[in-house]
């Protein structure tokens, strides 16, 4: 029928950000291949400057969750949340490959990196992003995501041998959702999404 979704946009109209997780000693084998495909995705200039570490073993995630400030999270009230993932998917920026590559001869006319209004790294690792949310969807569990403004960046690259250059993202976290714990909020909803010419 003319109105029934498409795979996909079931897949994208179900997702939803989750932070409160059952712990799960299950495995997940499908979680192994997200990064391979979460990371097909444009770049600028095809610089391939993003990059995804994925950390499965539980004393990883335990200790990422304390450098995460997980213990802050809690003291407010809310439950344990990164500790509890059955993976976490760390998005990483290599700067550098982006300035490198409009410094190439083909790129002599192009817009500067170092003068880009919206710096394109920050686009390509929102689509890498939304790639394995949606992936996580499709494995049967819930994603959620922590930026790095919120975590111990120094310690986490030090534990990942990440080098000091890369930008962190963030978390995007993958587990079983609580739904005996789901408080979601109903927002006012306003229009963001518009026909020809912007519109209230």
């Amino acid at each position: 029928m003319d109105n029934e979704e498409t795979y996909l946009q079931s897949l994208i109209s179900k997702r939803k950000i989750v932070r409160n997780y059952v712990g799960s000693k299950k495995n997940y084998p499908e979680l192994k291949t997200i990064a391979k495909y979460a990371i097909k995705i444009p770049t600028a200039g095809f610089s391939r400057g993003i990059e995804i570490i994925h950390v499965s073993e539980k004393q990883n995630i335990e200790l990422l969750a304390k450098y995460s400030n997980e213990d802050i999270y809690v003291e407010k009230g809310y439950e344990k949340w990164i500790s509890k993932s059955v993976s976490l998917f760390l998005i990483i920026i290599n700067v550098d490959a982006y300035h490198k590559r409009y410094n190439e001869i083909d790129k002599i006319t192009s817009k500067k990196s170092t003068d880009w209004e919206t710096p394109y790294w920050y686009v390509d690792a929102g689509a890498a992003m939304m790639n394995c949310m949606l992936l996580i969807e499709e494995a049967g569990l819930r994603s959620g995501f922590l930026g790095s403004h919120n975590m111990s960046n120094d310690k986490i690259k030090k534990h990942l041998s990440i080098p000091d250059e890369y930008l962190l993202l963030g978390f995007i976290t993958a587990g079983v959702e609580n739904e005996s714990k789901n408080n979601t909020k109903t927002r006012k909803k306003r229009k963001i999404v518009h026909n020809e010419y912007f519109s209230k």
